[in-house]
């Protein structure tokens, strides 16, 4: 990757709403926008918008199942990377979609 796309990433990055679907994404694997609701403090509209800015960007994708659709994390090696280092750092817990 070049030093462009490296940094055009890690601007998407730097909003923290963004990286904590990330992380639930890393952990939950595929998720719909009302299992990431259930999950957030945010406005369906707020959460759409970030979800658009993280799938044009190609740092995640969606498949569609009916009129839902499923989001999950795209291949991209340095995004995962970053995220490893990002929960290794955080003091905040990701949540999973079930109860335990």
């Amino acid at each position: 990757m070049e030093l462009t796309e490296l940094s055009d990433i890690l601007k998407i990055l730097g909003h923290p709403l963004r990286l904590k679907v990330l992380l639930l994404l890393k952990k939950n694997g595929e998720m719909c926008v009302c299992e990431l609701l259930s999950l957030l403090n945010v406005t369906q509209p707020n959460l759409s918008q970030h979800l658009s800015v993280m799938r044009l960007s190609g740092l995640i994708g969606g498949t569609k199942d009916g009129n839902t659709v499923k989001y999950k994390l795209a291949n991209n090696e340095f995004l995962h990377k970053v995220l490893e280092v990002v929960e290794k750092f955080s003091e905040v817990e990701v949540k999973t979609r079930w109860k335990n």
